[in-house]
């Protein structure tokens, strides 16, 4: 003790300077006072050790014990932890806060059973204890035993009966046990005590939103707002409510107020910008933005928000400028370089697309996943060997990660190495069997190219059990059925696909075959054009695509 009272007397020297320190180191308030400032730097061996000398001279003292008992269990001396909270336990075991401690001692040291015991322990010496009580009540939530937590509640407000809380809280349990007309009827009780309390009209709005009840829910908030206008909580819930009421007015005008409030919200920002793309309105968006952009020159995020606004409408010359501004200024945001990429991908400037990920991949070189963005640019550039390459230097920096597998055996397959493409498909589904994209496109190919038609029709209905509305798998399945020769159930499938999908030019020119075989020779033919037409605009959905669609044509003459 003299070598480590010497230590804590050097490390304390400024905090003691001009005190006798014969005399202070009689004062058992000296020992306590060094334990906490060797605590404060982290000193937690010297603390313990000045706490501990503390205790026997403040025996008395329920504040010194809680303090030591914590410092013995973290530096390991766990045993002498727990029989100091046994002592001190016996020493004050008249005193609630006593029960408290003991209980989130052992809630801090992962023994909930001994905490729950130590707070049940607590409410029998003392019934009416509302922080017990209210521990207890906390307790009890966390071991799911509800009931016992509704009595105490209820008990609990007839003690408090001003507390807004308590009724919240019943609330809350009804709510997880699916009863919403309880939970209701206590956040109603709640808010008759205090109609501002945050939590109940919070969640109150909430239910009545989840339920469908708009109508409630506005009410809700629009109380809150009568006292609180400028209520930022409130307005982005009725926001919420009209996007769901599908009331564009009502929605406009209030996230028009919210920016107003707060011109720097760029959350607000971009729900407005999202709520008017949702309803067709991008012209409008863009001259607000637009406005908005020159009013606020210094705002970075209304000029990138300016940007997808002109990406939206395909002016992607004036997105470009924008992004390509904003790059300068912030070279390594993530989001910005997704969308330069991305329009520079939309303009078919390849090389700058790969200029930027490059650079990105020298700062972030074990990030694989740049090096696959970069690959699927190869491919639109027609460099599929290079791609091939790329995905092989992902492969040795990720070789669990199914999707570069995946990725893999496409480019293989492209460059007409099926043998070893059907490999890798099969190593993305041994990292992960129920991959659906993987599964639908090997049973396409062995169904397209007829290698085994019922083992494709098998593997893409795995598929459809994980994405049954995926167009893509209902156009696999729907092919099945055509090498098959079921005709009927073809073209129901792939109806339902050109449905959600209508723009594929592989949809529509399996749709073409189908109606050929129904003997519909004019849809077909139909088809077929849009098909050519849907290849000149966005390319073909297949190799060779075009070539082979003109031949089907041109035979039909």
């Amino acid at each position: 003790m003299k070598k480590l009272l010497l230590s804590a007397l050097v490390l304390c020297n400024t905090a003691f300077a001009g005190i006798n320190i014969k005399q202070s180191s009689e004062n058992p308030l000296f020992y306590y006072g060094i334990c906490k400032i060797a605590k404060d730097r982290h000193d937690i061996k010297t603390a313990y050790e000045f706490c501990k000398e503390a205790v026997k001279r403040m025996p008395d003292t329920p504040a010194v014990y809680r303090e030591t008992i914590f410092l013995a269990y973290s530096i390991g001396k766990k045993e002498e932890a727990f029989e100091l909270l046994k002592t001190y336990k016996e020493r004050f075991k008249n005193d609630p806060e006593t029960y408290l401690f003991i209980s989130f001692f052992y809630n801090v040291t992962k023994n909930q059973k001994e905490a729950l015991a130590a707070l049940e322990e607590g409410y029998k010496k003392f019934p009416n204890n509302e922080k017990i009580i209210s521990a207890l009540v906390d307790q009890y939530i966390e071991n799911k035993n509800l009931n016992k937590a509704k009595e105490l509640l209820e008990k609990l407000a007839t003690i408090k009966k001003d507390d807004p809380s308590i009724y919240y809280k019943i609330a809350r349990i009804y709510l997880f046990e699916n009863n919403a007309q309880k939970a209701e009827e206590y956040l109603k009780k709640s808010l008759q005590i205090d109609k501002k309390y945050k939590p109940a009209w919070q969640l109150l709005g909430e239910i009545y939103r989840q339920s469908g009840n708009y109508d409630k829910a506005i009410e809700i908030y629009k109380n809150i707002l009568k006292d609180d206008p400028n209520n930022l909580e409130a307005l982005n819930r009725l926001f919420q409510i009209y996007v769901d009421k599908d009331d564009f007015n009502n929605a406009a005008e209030t996230i028009d107020k919210i920016i107003r409030l707060n011109p720097k919200d760029n959350d607000a920002i971009l729900k407005k910008f999202l709520l008017y793309i949702k309803y067709g309105k991008s012209n409008e968006i863009l001259q607000d933005l637009k406005k908005s952009s020159q009013e606020n020159p210094d705002n970075p995020f209304l000029k990138f928000m300016l940007g997808m606004a002109y990406e939206t409408l395909e002016d992607y010359q004036n997105a470009k400028a924008i992004y390509e501004e904003l790059y300068k200024q912030q070279p390594d945001n993530q989001e910005l370089i997704d969308r330069l990429v991305s329009v520079y991908l939309n303009l078919k400037e390849y090389d700058k697309a790969l200029e930027i990920l490059n650079k990105l991949y020298v700062q972030n070189p074990k990030d694989y996943k740049i090096l696959l963005s970069m690959a699927d640019i190869e491919d639109k550039k027609g460099n599929v060997k290079r791609a091939l390459e790329l995905v092989k230097e992902a492969e040795s920096i990720a070789p669990d990660d199914p999707t570069v597998h995946f990725i893999k055996a496409i480019y293989l397959d492209k460059l007409g190495n099926w043998q070893e493409a059907e490999k890798s498909l099969y190593k993305s589904l041994e990292l992960r069997p129920d991959y659906p994209d993987v599964l639908n496109y090997l049973g396409y190919t062995y169904i397209d190219r007829e290698m085994n038609i019922d083992k494709g029709i098998e593997l893409v209905k795995k598929a459809l059990e994980k994405m049954p509305d995926s167009p893509a798998y209902l156009d696999s399945l729907g092919w099945g059925y055509y090498k098959k020769g079921n005709y009927t159930e073809a073209e129901k499938l792939i109806k339902k696909a050109l449905e959600k999908m209508p723009d594929d030019p592989v949809l529509n020119e399996h749709y073409a075959d189908i109606l050929l075989k129904l003997n519909k020779k004019q849809d077909a033919i139909e088809y077929y054009k849009k098909a050519l037409e849907l290849i000149d605009k966005k390319g073909e959905g297949e190799p060779n695509q075009k070539e082979r669609v003109l031949k089907k044509l041109k035979d039909l003459r």
